[in-house]
């Protein structure tokens, strides 16, 4: 309890910080009130112990909060008023070897500087962690974090410190070059978090199977080298001053090895600064160690606050510590002690990080205790074997080859597991979607810490599964009923006054637009049991179907989009940040995924953003012609000239615009669809007008609108089109 005086108001301080940053306006005004805040609050505080001891120090943690708020809010201030953006050429230091990475930038048109910022687009020269890159730039802000695009840099070669560092990575990749399968592609990003090799298909199946935590390099693998350095150190009869040195100077190594990321940022200041209390001889608690560490983190890199990695990296941590042992205990009543040690430690985690996930993504692994539970032992088997590859791998080729092939093995059993545990039944299950998820999690949670606290655990473990189990259940109804069509291939969902529709053949997905929110969006593809956007396209970017996107952050594959303006542009540098490729679509443009084939057949030369420049797209899939055409907000005007540039056959149509009045009947003629969905909610527009209802039944097809209908999925063969809807009582 004694680490909670620190833990409580770093965590205060911390969502301050997240609350307020991505507001600039007000931060210096928040800091100032936070000040006084601090100093009344101590004021009342010490009045309050002469009465109340348990209100006293209540309002203490919050005066200490606030407190340590106020450098906080004094860095996020200090990084958003650094304009960059007026800056003619920025010097950049490189965090990575490829867009998007982590670069801090030392100097505005000569002038030095230190800012953090994330380089989302650079020319095609190679990157090199630890080099110093000069070019022009544009800069935005996005909170408290600059975002960069460069048209032109001068990458020079890599500093002293970090110019070791290419040489070993190069040596693991070419060491394991010739590992077969997926083994092969995982050890470098078990062992130095290199995922550049990881496909498509195993970076879904890690995901879905709660093991994507062993290819972010964090606290274990800190903890890993920093004790075998220390171990080493003291069987050569080192001091404990020397000992200490030497697992620092690995520990900073092995931070430069793998690329300062938010895990790694964490999980390294957490361990710095456990070796600096074993020099002073003063012990810490390990809660406290990790509020230290979260708030010299965010000192630095105050944009770190809204970073759901940072946020999940720092919460696991602390689920293990606070929880781990005494879930154990708890589960060792029925369980061998080894095996209830090794539940504990995923269950902890996942627990602790479940408010945080499920406000990503409305769904939970019912399979991840499992799926950790069979590969986490051979986790740390990987991380030490293919760091010695890497070591040896400048020095003896041959011997790193050796290890490596050794690493495999374990790296293999790893991916198997991933994939066999993504095809289990409940490998994903749907969770209500926010605020109503997260609150629900932050309840188990509650009930977990309340019991441990009251020294009953078992109970409070008891009452959370219960309350998981009413929330799965609630959230999995429409999915249930969805199991009558499970071989759908065309789904609009109901996201409101907005439009998103999803395309699927074997394993591959498309999403044309995101509606208007990101939480209805969310729960559609949970309902409807979609993990993974391989090509995203926005038509364009009103709100009602650009607004949702950023619920599919780290979710998409390729980006398509229309012009893109001022507006739109900082969204389209997020979903590049998050992982995304992008490419501004022109007609003719087309792209493969497996079987299916989509096509942009607008715009067809520059156009100014807006409606009649939206994207429209046609996706074939094999088994019999054209299945679906898209046609964003694009009116009769730009509808007329799309005819004259041609437009094919489909079986199904989404109606332009809502089912808007500006419709030109003669393309609804030529497409011949049988359906006509229509993604509209309540407006004051009088979508979807009559007319437009009329010309897609003129055309010899049947409108479906998910303002009555709620979510509709379509199943399109050989026989026709089958229709499921979310509410009962809809379509046959």
């Amino acid at each position: 309890m004694r680490d909670l005086r620190l833990a409580l108001p770093v965590a205060i301080a911390w969502a301050l910080l997240a609350t307020l940053s991505p507001h600039p306006v007000v931060l210096v005004p928040a800091g100032i009130a936070c000040a006084v805040v601090a100093a009344g609050g101590l004021l009342l505080a010490h009045v309050l112990a002469r009465r109340s001891e348990r209100a006293a120090a209540l309002v203490r943690t919050v005066a200490v909060g606030a407190a340590l708020a106020c450098p906080l809010l004094a860095g996020a201030d200090a990084a958003a008023s650094s304009e960059l953006e007026r800056c003619d050429e920025l010097v950049l230091l490189l965090l990575g070897e490829a867009a998007p990475t982590e670069v801090v930038v030392t100097a505005c048109d000569g002038a030095g500087s230190a800012r953090s910022a994330t380089l989302l687009r650079a020319p095609d020269a190679p990157l090199a962690i630890g080099a110093t890159a000069v070019g022009r730039c544009d800069a935005w802000l996005d909170g408290s974090r600059w975002l960069l695009a460069c048209s032109s840099l001068d990458v020079g070669e890599p500093a002293r410190w970090a110019s070791w560092a290419g040489a070993l990575r190069d040596g693991l990749l070419a060491a394991s070059a010739q590992l077969p399968g997926m083994g092969g592609e995982l050890l470098p990003g078990l062992t130095i978090g290199d995922e550049r090799r990881v496909s498509a298909t195993l970076r879904a199946a890690m995901l879905d199977s709660g093991l994507s935590h062993l290819t972010a390099v964090s606290g274990a693998n800190c903890v890993i080298v920093v004790g075998a350095a220390f171990q080493a150190a003291a069987a050569v009869g080192a001091r404990r001053p020397v000992r200490v040195a030497v697992a620092a100077a690995a520990l900073a190594g092995f931070v430069v090895l793998v690329t300062p990321e938010p895990s790694v940022v964490r999980a390294g200041a957490m361990a710095a600064i456990a070796l600096v209390a074993v020099v002073t001889g003063r012990r810490a608690g390990a809660v406290a160690l990790l509020s230290l560490a979260v708030l010299l983190v965010l000192a630095v890199q105050p944009h770190l606050a809204s970073s759901p990695g940072f946020a999940l990296s720092a919460l696991a941590t602390c689920g293990l510590i606070v929880h781990g042992r005494p879930i154990a205990e708890a589960l060792s009543r029925v369980l061998p002690m080894p095996i209830a040690a090794l539940v504990a430690v995923p269950a902890a985690a996942q627990l602790w990080c479940l408010p945080v996930l499920v406000g990503l993504d409305a769904s939970v692994s019912a399979v991840s205790v499992l799926a950790n539970l069979l590969a986490g032992p051979a986790a740390p088997i990987v991380t030490v074997v293919g760091l010695a590859a890497c070591l040896a791998s400048p020095l003896a080729p041959a011997v790193a080859a050796g290890l490596a092939w050794v690493a495999w093995l374990p790296a293999a059993w790893i991916a198997q597991v991933a994939m066999v545990a993504q095809q289990l039944p409940a490998a994903q299950v749907p969770w209500p979607v926010a605020p109503w998820g997260a609150l629900t999690a932050s309840a188990m949670l509650a009930a977990v810490v309340v019991g441990h606290a009251r020294g009953r655990i078992a109970r409070g473990v008891a009452i959370a599964t219960a309350v998981g189990l009413i929330a799965v259940g609630s959230a999995a109804w429409p999915s249930v009923r969805l199991g009558a069509l499970a071989d759908w291939s065309i789904a609009q969902c109901d996201v409101g006054q907005g439009s998103a529709t999803l395309m699927r053949h074997g394993s591959a997905t498309v999403l044309v637009d995101a509606g208007p929110e990101p939480s209805r969006i969310d729960g559609c593809l949970t309902t409807l049991g979609v993990r993974r956007i391989d090509l995203l396209v926005l038509t364009h970017f009103d709100v009602d179907h650009a607004g949702g996107a950023s619920a599919l952050l780290g979710r998409v594959g390729l980006l398509v989009h229309g012009p893109v303006d001022d507006r739109s542009e900082a969204l389209v540098a997020e979903l590049a940040a998050a992982g995304a490729a992008t490419h501004e679509a022109r007609r003719g443009d087309a792209w493969a995924l497996g079987e299916m084939r989509v096509e942009a057949l607008w715009p067809v030369a520059d156009e100014e953003p807006g409606n009649d420049a939206s994207v429209a797209v046609a996706i074939d899939a094999p088994g019999g012609g054209l299945e679906l055409v898209v046609l964003g907000d694009l009116g009769a005007q730009a509808q007329s000239r799309l005819l004259r540039a041609g437009v094919p056959n489909a079986s199904v149509v989404v109606v332009a615009h809502h089912g808007s009045a500006d419709q030109l009947p003669a393309l609804y003629r030529r497409i011949g669809a049988a359906v006509g969905l229509v993604g509209v909610g309540e407006n004051d527009y009088g979508h979807p007008t009559d007319a437009s209802l009329r010309l897609v039944r003129e055309a010899g097809g049947q409108p479906l609108r998910t303002d009555e209908h709620g979510t509709i999925a379509l199943a399109v063969d050989d026989d026709g089109v089958r229709v499921w809807s979310e509410r009962v009582g809809g379509p046959p």
